[in-house]
Parts: C-alpha cells; sequence; structure tokens
C-alpha cells in the first residue's frame, strides 16, 4: 500500500513573508558598484561642509555596525556605547598628543585597550540580561564620562585634549574633507568586512538563536557566555576604532562628546535603520543624520520633530526601514 505524505502549503499561498536570499555573486556585484559609487562621491560633493556631514555619517556607521552586532545579533541593549567610543578616542590623543605615536599604531592600541575593558566589564555581568544589562551599561558609561571629566592631569578634565596631531599613514597626510573621507571609508570597509565573516558564520548563527532564545540555544549546546561576550567585546572594539577617527578628525576631544545621548542616539540609528541586518543601520545612520541638520534651524522644534519621527518608524515599521518581518512582536 503506498502511503502518501500531508503537503503543506508554501509560505507564499499562506500570505507570509519569504525573505529573498540574493546569490553571492549577485550580493558582490552589488558591494563592488556601492563602494566605486562611493570612491567617487568626492568629486561629485565638493562642498567641505557637506562633505564633512558625510564623514560624520561614516564614523556613525562604524558605530551603528558594532552596536548592531550587540543589539541586532545578540539582543542585548548596550547604553554605554558612547564610553567605549571615548575609550578609543582618548587613548588616541594621548599616545598621539603627549607620547609622540603616529596615527596607525594609536589605532590599533586605541582599539585592543577599548577591547580590554569591554572583556573586563562583559566577564562579570554575562549572566545579566534584560533591564540590568542596561543599567551596568549605563553605570560604566557615566562612570566613564565622571573620570574623564574629573582626572585632570591625565585626560584634560572638562577641557579635554587639544592639539591632535594631523595623521599620517605611509607618507599620506590626512589634512582635507577629503582625506577624512577616505580614511574613513577605508575604516569603514574593514568594520563593515569583518562583522560580515562574523556573522555569515557558525559565531553569527549561534548570537542569533541566543537572541530568539536563549534557553533553547543552551540545550542546543551553544555556550552562551561565551558567544555573547565575544559579540559584546567586537561591537565595542570597533566603537573604539570610531572614537579614534574623531580624534585626528577633530583634533580634540572633550568629555562631552560622550555623554548619555550619544549612545541612545547611536540605538535610535540602529533601531531606525533595522536591527539584524548588516546593511540595515546605514539607513539609519542617514536618515537621523539628515534630520537633524535639516532641522537645526528650527532649535525649538527639533527634537520634537525628531522624536515624532521616530515614534512613526516605530508604529508603522517596528522592525526598522530595512529590517526584516522577524522583528514584528
Amino acid at each position: 500500500m503506498k502511503l502518501s505524505l500531508p503537503e503543506f502549503p508554501d509560505k507564499r499561498t499562506r500570505g507570509e513573508d519569504v525573505p529573498s536570499v540574493r546569490p553571492p555573486r549577485k550580493n558582490a556585484m552589488i558591494a563592488a558598484a556601492v563602494l566605486a559609487g562611493a570612491v567617487l562621491l568626492p568629486s561629485i560633493v565638493t562642498n567641505a561642509y557637506y562633505l564633512g556631514i558625510i564623514n560624520f555619517m561614516i564614523m556613525y556607521s562604524i558605530l551603528c555596525i558594532g552596536l548592531n552586532l550587540i543589539l541586532g545579533y545578540t539582543g542585548l541593549l548596550s547604553l554605554g556605547h558612547a564610553a567605549f567610543y571615548g575609550i578609543g578616542a582618548y587613548t588616541t590623543a594621548i599616545l598621539m598628543v603627549r607620547h609622540h605615536f603616529q596615527f596607525l599604531p594609536s589605532l590599533l592600541i586605541s582599539a585592543v585597550v577599548t577591547l580590554v575593558f569591554a572583556l573586563l566589564l562583559s566577564i562579570p555581568t554575562r549572566k545579566v540580561r534584560g533591564d540590568y544589562f542596561c543599567l551596568i551599561t549605563i553605570a560604566f558609561g557615566e562612570i566613564f564620562r565622571l573620570v574623564v571629566q574629573s582626572w585632570i592631569g591625565f585626560t584634560g578634565g572638562a577641557m579635554g585634549i587639544v592639539g591632535i596631531p594631523i595623521p599620517k599613514i605611509a607618507g599620506w597626510t590626512i589634512r582635507s574633507e577629503t582625506d577624512f573621507f577616505y580614511l574613513g571609508l577605508l575604516l569603514l570597509c574593514i568594520t563593515y568586512a569583518t562583522i560580515q565573516l562574523l556573522t555569515q558564520s557558525k559565531f553569527g548563527r549561534a548570537m542569533v538563536a541566543i537572541r530568539e532564545d536563549e534557553l533553547a540555544a543552551s540545550v542546543m549546546g551553544i555556550h552562551t557566555s561565551t558567544y555573547t561576550i565575544l559579540a559584546f567585546c567586537m561591537g565595542s572594539m570597533f566603537a573604539g576604532v570610531a572614537g579614534s577617527f574623531l580624534a585626528v578628525y577633530q583634533t580634540t576631544v572633550t568629555p562631552s562628546n560622550f555623554r548619555l545621548e550619544e549612545s541612545c542616539l547611536m540605538i535610535i540609528m540602529v533601531i531606525v535603520g533595522g536591527m539584524g541586518r548588516m546593511w540595515a543601520p546605514f539607513s539609519g545612520v542617514v536618515v537621523m543624520t539628515l534630520a537633524t541638520e535639516l532641522f537645526r534651524d528650527l532649535s525649538e522644534y527639533r527634537m520634537l520633530i525628531i522624536g515624532a519621527m521616530m515614534i512613526s518608524v516605530l508604529l508603522f515599521r517596528p522592525q526598522g526601514i530595512f529590517g526584516t518581518s522577524a522583528f514584528k512582536k
């Protein structure tokens, strides 16, 4: 007797969203086209003011890619991301101003120092989740800000560290907005490629499993504490890279650059763009940066308009502009 297996309806017939999967070759072609367009951008946008805005977008993109690894892939809400941003900036500033290091070794040391601080924070809090983890990161961010503001002999106090030298890399002197654009683009590409390799590997799949159901992931043999520590440390390390870029770009660092509001802004950018997608945070960075600039003249109503935009996204597109339907809860 022949047994017939039950037929399950296709997701499309049930009206469910089916994520489209591009072949790797097509993804590579799209990435190459975007990169080529970015390289040619300074020849199109020649105004220094607009290039400066784009440079800040690049810097926030590095920050948000790292934060997306922590928040979007692992589900940890970190409100202390600005502190790691500041650790990278102050490390670079101190090394270049007081010890006369070149930019490249300062950048590498800043990344390592930020990684060490992230590791020291994540190991004792590896079992903490939810609101408690959020409160711990807030406390860490505020402690960092108060320390750099009060330790005048080491960090310069509220005045910060000024006169950071012009960076030089292998004979390339980085002076103009165009030079900083290419430096930022190089750092952004390295950040994106590194995180992309991680998220497309077994490491990335384990993080998504932890985000969806930590108990089920641990039952399946995933060492959840190890993966969350690695994700937190990697995301924070790239915040230190962005801080190093900020230090040489502004030629000064002050405690006001690394307040809690900065961490909140980064989280908003990730949520607006879409958590859990590698390229989605770019859209959040662009939208929030342009909104801040466009409404600058409306100083009394700017935050009200930006808040209304954010609420609209959360109401009508809760998964973010380019997020997936997996985040519709």
